[in-house]
């Protein structure tokens, strides 16, 4: 178990810090029950070409799993709710330090949290983008995922593509898209996340590999712009060696105990 001592520690450099910035990957939700895919048994584990190629690539691979693989992604999300680790960040935000969220995360599970401030950098399952005029629309979790399974239903072959056809159109009348990025598309608001990033005085690195670019290059530019990096991660990850702390632990369990930290030295 981490030391309060660590926890504190955290809690001193954050008290100092009034501009924190996180920066969250697959490992915030994994207690809210998404897998990271980079997990033993993950889908990158079991469908190797997925770590370069993401999941339209094992789609396109093994369109035998394809419904399996898709109402699996779709029922852990379906299932996910905010963990103690997103709430925590509401926390942080609420306290005045936090400024913003970049995610890696399409989840939505930062915004159901509560939190205001949140870049979305792979963009967001439960996001319409219009193909035509480019208006997007987040759907309320019933909304969608009825939508979800009665596409479904009307599907000989499961997969992405196939999804489109079921999905409402813009009020433009143009077609729709799930608006989340694929392997090989551009990430999203990238241009405000090097803002946050630079601007910010402390980062928070939560549960990401560091090794999913151009997120991963974030915590090098906060730190060349003065920042402290603090990592919580339940293993080392690519970015461990920059960090002026790492805590060995899962974010559901940590970010509260640094909130109560804060809390307790009149944070």
């Amino acid at each position: 178990m981490v030391s309060q001592e660590i926890i504190d520690k955290a809690a001193q450099l954050i008290l100092k810090k009034r501009r924190v910035v996180a920066l969250t990957g697959a490992g915030i939700s994994a207690d809210s029950g998404i897998s990271t895919y980079r997990d033993r048994g993950g889908l990158w584990d079991r469908y190797p070409e997925g770590s370069s190629g993401g999941i339209m690539a094992v789609l396109a691979n093994h369109p035998e799993d394809s419904r399996e693989i898709l109402t699996g992604v779709f029922d852990s999300i379906k299932a996910a709710r905010p963990n103690q680790g997103h709430r925590a960040l509401v926390d942080l935000e609420k306290m005045g330090y936090l400024r913003s969220v970049i995610t890696q995360n399409v989840d939505n599970l930062h915004r159901e949290a509560g939190n205001s401030c949140v870049m979305e950098m792979h963009g967001n399952i439960y996001r319409l983008r219009c193909l035509k005029c480019g208006r997007k629309e987040i759907l309320e979790r019933q909304q969608y995922f009825e939508m979800v399974a009665e596409s479904f239903k009307k599907m000989d072959r499961v997969s992405l593509e196939d999804l489109l056809p079921g999905l409402p159109p813009c009020s433009c009348g143009g077609k729709t898209r799930l608006d989340f990025v694929a392997f090989g598309e551009p990430v999203q608001e990238l241009a405000e996340a090097q803002a946050e990033t630079m601007a910010c005085d402390l980062m928070l690195i939560l549960g990401t590999s560091g090794v999913v670019y151009p997120a991963a290059a974030l915590p090098a530019q906060a730190k060349s712009h003065g920042a402290i990096l603090i990592e919580i991660n339940p293993e080392k990850s690519a970015l461990t060696g920059q960090c002026d702390l790492f805590i060995d632990g899962k974010t559901d369990d940590i970010l509260p105990r640094i909130v109560s930290s804060l809390k307790g030295i009149g944070g």
